[in-house]
């Protein structure tokens, strides 16, 4: 044996060597399973939280919730690697797939409210069941002359369709009027009506829906919400009329009605919808100093009067602080009834079904 030839120890090396080389070719590479995993969790799809078609919504909590039977990862993402999540995640560890997510205004814009028509009825308002009272009779002689004004007389089209209601002083019958006429207009066919509580500090026009929203003018005014159609409302009982409520009271409400955003959202939605009134039920002028900010910006100004509430001075007062508008109405509420019977007998009963033989008469 010469000293070339290598000892027995060197070959038992080799053959573990060998071994080695083997097992380490069939194992999977670390390396590529962490860069594989490290792809799926860099993936923009993970980063999007996605709202599941099964989810459910949590009235108590407003999230976005999956369903017992929901998958935990989207169908938009798709991992390499597949692996049990564990039922419960121990404190402090990160969670694997979406997240519950809040649910925003726009995914819920078809908001949809009802008449209290017991309400209308104690208040001796309009109602969409009797437009053949004497209330509504009323309300269709000044529907007539607002309409008159809004449509041009040409095309017909609705031009000056921003309408703003008011009154000198609180209790005058400012709300009572801007839904009386707005429940009027909305009967007209091929007319829909914009409803717009713009009294944030005594919001009243809620009163006569049943489960109103919480949000409404001053969360779209302070950019809470963005769309309009994330705070309009339609109304089931009369499809052509539909309502933006004040929404959250808060300490600068006031503000909010008198700003520029109030001006930018009146002027869209008079571009916006051509075919359609807008009425805007404000505070009254001496109690508060945004509607005569926002009178320069209306097309129609409607002064609720009442009988024996407003005196002379007070209404001056009121119409000099609106006076930047170029239209401007007086309607005369809380008049006493007539007691002609002559008129009385007539005026009820007109728009009631005649019977051929006193159709003569």
């Amino acid at each position: 044996m010469t000293d070339n030839t290598p000892p027995s120890l060197n070959l038992i090396e080799r053959m573990a060597q060998r071994l080695a080389k083997q097992e380490a070719a069939a194992a999977p590479n670390p390396q590529v399973v962490q860069s594989t995993v490290s792809r799926v969790e860099t993936s923009p799809h993970s980063e999007r939280p996605a709202v599941l078609p099964d989810a459910t919504l949590l009235p108590n909590a407003g999230d976005v919730r999956r369903a017992p039977n929901s998958v935990g990862v989207p169908a938009t993402v798709a991992s390499p690697v597949a692996a049990p999540a564990p039922s419960v995640a121990p404190e402090g560890a990160a969670t694997s797939g979406p997240q519950p997510v809040r649910r925003t205004a726009s995914e819920n814009k078809n908001h949809n409210v009802h008449l209290d028509f017991r309400v209308l009825r104690q208040n001796g308002m309009i109602t969409p069941d009797n437009m053949t009272s004497a209330i509504s009779n009323e309300f269709r002689a000044i529907k007539r002359k607002l309409l008159q004004k809004a449509r041009d007389p040409e095309s017909r089209a609705t031009v000056n369709n921003l309408v703003m209601v008011t009154s000198s002083l609180p209790g005058e019958g400012k709300t009572f009027t801007s839904l009386n006429l707005a429940i009027s207009l909305a009967a007209e066919r091929g007319l829909h009506v914009l409803l717009i509580d713009a009294d944030v500090v005594r919001p009243s026009i809620g009163n006569v829906f049943k489960m109103t929203p919480r949000h409404g003018l001053t969360d779209l005014l302070s950019g809470k919400i963005e769309n309009v159609s994330d705070v309009l409302c339609h109304c089931t009982e009369i499809p052509n009329l539909s309502v933006i409520f004040s929404g959250a009271v808060h300490a600068h409400s006031p503000e909010l009605v008198s700003s520029g955003r109030m001006v930018d959202l009146c002027n869209d939605l008079s571009r916006r919808y051509p075919d359609r009134i807008v009425i805007i039920d404000t505070p009254p002028v001496l109690a508060s100093p945004e509607p005569a900010t926002l009178a320069a910006y209306v097309h129609q100004l409607i002064m609720v009067v009442a009988a024996d509430q407003t005196d002379r001075h007070q209404l001056r007062k009121s119409l000099e602080a609106v006076a930047s508008c170029r239209n401007v109405s007086l309607l005369f509420n809380k008049a006493p009834r007539w007691n002609e019977p002559q008129y009385t007998s007539y005026y009820h009963g007109y728009g009631s079904p005649v019977a051929p033989s006193a159709a003569s008469s």
